[in-house]
């Protein structure tokens, strides 16, 4: 496992683009037809909200 070393500016930043591309997440999943797309969209989210926790941050409540 590589380990990323970020300052707070920097975590913060990464935080806040992590957040706007699950709330991006949310308008594709809601809108996808293709079940397998959708699932796949899913993962992606999955992914990603471990990332945002990793980094401290809190999570806006699930629409």
């Amino acid at each position: 496992m590589e380990v990323l070393q970020l300052n707070e500016t920097e975590r913060e930043l990464l935080a806040e683009v992590l957040k706007n591309r699950l709330a991006a997440l949310e308008v594709e999943i809601t809108h996808t037809d293709r079940s397998e797309f959708r699932a796949l969209l899913k993962e992606r989210r999955s992914v990603l909200n471990g990332i945002v926790e990793q980094l401290g941050e809190r999570l806006p409540a699930a629409v």
